[in-house]
């Protein structure tokens, strides 16, 4: 499961698309396709830093949680 993969990655912090592709392996557009359903889906977030774009776990906010199955 290529995608559980990707999100391996991200366990040990955040990654650009370069990095999370040289350690699953996978190519780079795949990559990118995993992490924007990932973003859809609220499970990771984006970040600009030093003109590269990183990508995270999106931590969970506990009032967001609180509202999710009202």
């Amino acid at each position: 499961m290529k995608n559980v993969r990707v999100m391996k990655a991200l366990e040990e912090g955040p990654k650009t698309i370069e990095e999370i592709a040289e350690i699953t392996k996978l190519p780079k557009m795949e990559v990118r396709r995993y992490l924007l359903r990932f973003l859809e889906q609220g499970k990771v977030e984006s970040y600009q830093k030093d003109g590269k774009l990183f990508w995270k776990i999106k931590e969970k906010d506990e009032k967001e949680e609180e509202f999710k199955y009202v």
